[in-house]
């Protein structure tokens, strides 16, 4: 394992500490286990248990790019408005609603008074990274003429809301009960119909 893939393991391991004990109640001795590593490596990589913390966050923004990048070339030659936010509507919200960009958010939340300069790296290098890809791929459709959509941003925004407000602020608040495969197929369709409305010329 060279060095990047150690720091890869880390974050990962730290991410899942953090998880179960909150950043208070997180320790060095905690993270550095769960890595199977030294206190001394992570001191030595990240300083302490903040700098875990800044780097577990910055490592997950880095990782979002254009996330939707894949779907424009299908986009310019997909046959219906319908078909189209289908297809981006199931990647988007499954995307959101996996496991671990779940347990990312509801700690980034839970942190984010503590240490409000990461909750903005997250708003701005991750969510809304997220949002300008999906506002890319709405104005694609804008073009050709299957949506009406003067502000692509803010369309993108009202995509992501339609979508998530159900079962992300489900798993954020009943942890215990997230909304099951038929659930979250209900509530993509629904979030698909409202769109529509909304940006769809023929509605």
């Amino acid at each position: 394992m060279d060095s990047a893939q150690k720091r890869e393991l880390i974050l990962e391991r730290a991410l899942e500490v953090f998880v179960e004990h909150g950043y208070v109640g997180a320790t060095t001795d905690q993270l550095a286990a769960a890595a199977s590593v030294s206190k001394q490596t992570l001191y030595k990589e990240f300083g302490d248990k903040e700098g875990v913390f800044a780097a577990l966050i910055q490592f997950a923004c880095d990782r979002v790019d254009d996330p939707f990048a894949p779907l424009i070339d299908q986009l310019r030659s997909i046959a219906s408005a319908d078909e189209a936010v289908q297809l981006m509507a199931a990647q988007f919200t499954r995307s959101i609603m996996s496991p671990s960009v779940q347990r990312l958010r509801r700690l980034v939340i839970a942190e984010a008074t503590r240490f409000p300069r990461l909750g903005q790296l997250y708003w701005e290098e991750g969510f809304l990274r997220v949002v300008d890809s999906v506002a890319r791929c709405l104005s694609v459709l804008d073009e050709r003429g299957m949506l009406e959509v003067p502000d692509a941003r803010l369309a993108a925004h009202h995509f992501a809301g339609v979508l998530l407000w159900i079962p992300s602020n489900q798993a954020m608040f009943a942890v215990s009960s997230p909304l099951d495969e038929t659930e979250l197929v209900e509530t993509i369709a629904a979030g698909c119909r409202t769109f529509l409305r909304a940006y769809g010329p023929d509605w």
